[in-house]
C-alpha cells in the first residue's frame, strides 16, 4: 500500500510536530526528547519492540497524556487546543458491549457535540465507508475483533479529523482483516495525516510511507520508506539489540 501513498515534499508544512517530548511514568523515563514531524497525506509508522514508548507517544499526541517536557503541535497550535482535529483509536477499542453499533456511533456523535441531523449523516457515511452496515444493529459485545476495530475507526472518523492516531491497528487481525485495514488506510491517507504504531516491520512497510523507530524511549531512525526499503529490517534488528548505553 505504501507505493500508492507518495511521500509529501519536504516543503509541505507539517501537520503534526513533536519537539523534544519527554515523559516519565512510575518514576521511569518512558520518552526522552522525542522529535519528529508528519505532513498531511503521509502515513507514519512508529516502529519498535514492546516497551519502546510507542503507545505513550500516541497517547500524548492524542492529548490523553500530557508530556513532562517538550511540545506537541497541530498546524503550529498546542495539540490539546486542537483536540477536535484529532481522531484516536487506542489498542483496546473502548466500546459499550450492551449497545448496538449504530447506538455506539450515535453516542459518540453526541459526545462530539454533533447535532441530530449531522449525526445521522455522519453515521451513515461511516457505516458505508467502513462496511459496517450489515452489523449496524448487532451488539458491540458480539462483534469480532476486526469488526470492533472498524467500529473504533468509525468513532474516530465521525468528525472528519485532520490527524488520525492508531495504536497497533493490526494487532490480532487475521490476514483478510489485515488486508482490509491496509486498503482502508490507503483510502483515508490523502485527506489527512495518519500516525500508527506497530512492532511488526511487514505491517509498517505495507501501510506507511514514513517510519520512525523508537527504542528505549528515543528516536533512533526517521526516514521515508522509499529511502529505507531493503535496509529497514537489518536496521531495526540492530537498533532493537543495542544496549541502553549505545542508544544514549
Amino acid at each position: 500500500m505504501s507505493s500508492e501513498i507518495p511521500s509529501k515534499p519536504a516543503s509541505t508544512p507539517a501537520l503534526l510536530e513533536l519537539d523534544r517530548v519527554s515523559r516519565r511514568l512510575g518514576g521511569r523515563a518512558v520518552l526522552r526528547d522525542v522529535s519528529f514531524a508528519l505532513r498531511r497525506g503521509e502515513v507514519l509508522g512508529l516502529l519498535g519492540v514492546n516497551g519502546a514508548g510507542k503507545s505513550t507517544t500516541l497517547a500524548i499526541i492524542a492529548g490523553v497524556l500530557a508530556p513532562d517536557g517538550g511540545h506537541v503541535r497541530i498546524d503550529g497550535r498546542n495539540a490539546i487546543d486542537a483536540g477536535r482535529r484529532i481522531g484516536w483509536v487506542p489498542e483496546n477499542v473502548p466500546l459499550w458491549p450492551e449497545l448496538t453499533v449504530a447506538e455506539t456511533l450515535d453516542a459518540s456523535g453526541r459526545l462530539r457535540g454533533l447535532a441530530r441531523d449531522a449525526r445521522r449523516a455522519t453515521i451513515e457515511r461511516e457505516l458505508t465507508r467502513l462496511e459496517l452496515g450489515a452489523v449496524a444493529r448487532r451488539l458491540c459485545g458480539q462483534l469480532s475483533l476486526g469488526q470492533k476495530r472498524r467500529v473504533g475507526l468509525a468513532q474516530a472518523l465521525l468528525h472528519e479529523p485532520d490527524l488520525l492516531v492508531l495504536d497497533e491497528p493490526g494487532n490480532g487481525l487475521d490476514p483478510v482483516q489485515a488486508a482490509q485495514l491496509r486498503e482502508l488506510i490507503g483510502r483515508l491517507a490523502p485527506d489527512r495525516g495518519i500516525v500508527l504504531s506497530s512492532h511488526d516491520l511487514a505491517e509498517v512497510e505495507a501501510m506507511c510511507n514514513r517510519v520512525v523507530i523508537l527504542h528505549e524511549g528515543m528516536v533512533r531512525h526517521d526516514a521515508s520508506l522509499a529511502d529505507a526499503r531493503g535496509k529497514l529490517d537489518a536496521q531495526f534488528r540492530a537498533i532493537a539489540r543495542a544496549p541502553a548505553s549505545a542508544a544514549a
